[in-house]
């Protein structure tokens, strides 16, 4: 059985996030839903994804882009995260930082969390999970859609980092 930690609320999550991004050297993978982007920008993990590209990693990241949440998806490209988007996205989020440690969790309603919330996440250094993980997350990146052209759908004129 793979060990891990089971994190318990929204701000613990964001907080193992955080972390898994500072670690990163090479790439961080992610599936979120687009509301919980949003509090990850308020606690600052744009800097930390800055961060790790100014030192030359990659970051790529999966969300549904909608009109709502152009704003908080725009930011993220101009720092130059690879975005892609999925249609109607909103169930469970996963990172995964350099294939090492992941935080994944179980099926949310992202659009009433607050910080205090309580969610099933589990946080692990398990490489089979992560590899896991990352074959999932690669499946859906395949068929998910480039978020320039997305942007570009909803009426959004972007510069394209992608």
């Amino acid at each position: 059985m793979t060990s891990g930690t089971i994190v318990e609320t929204v701000k613990d999550a964001i907080a193992v996030a955080s972390t898994i991004i500072e670690s990163a050297e090479k790439e961080v993978c992610w599936l979120v839903p687009a509301p919980l982007l949003v509090l990850a920008a308020h606690f600052n993990l744009n800097d930390k994804s800055r961060v790790l590209m100014q030192k030359g990693g990659h970051e790529r990241g999966i969300t549904e882009i909608s009109p709502l949440y152009v704003e908080v998806v725009s930011a993220l490209i101009d720092i130059g995260v690879d975005l892609r988007h999925i249609e109607r996205y909103g169930g469970a989020f996963m990172v995964v930082g350099d294939s090492r440690q992941s935080i994944s969790s179980m099926d949310v309603n992202a659009q009433d969390l607050s910080l205090d919330d309580n969610i099933v996440a589990f946080w692990t250094e398990s490489p089979d999970y992560t590899a896991y993980l990352l074959s999932s997350f690669d499946r859906t990146w395949a068929e998910a859609t480039n978020a320039q052209k997305r942007l570009e759908e909803l009426g959004e004129d972007r510069p394209s980092h992608l």
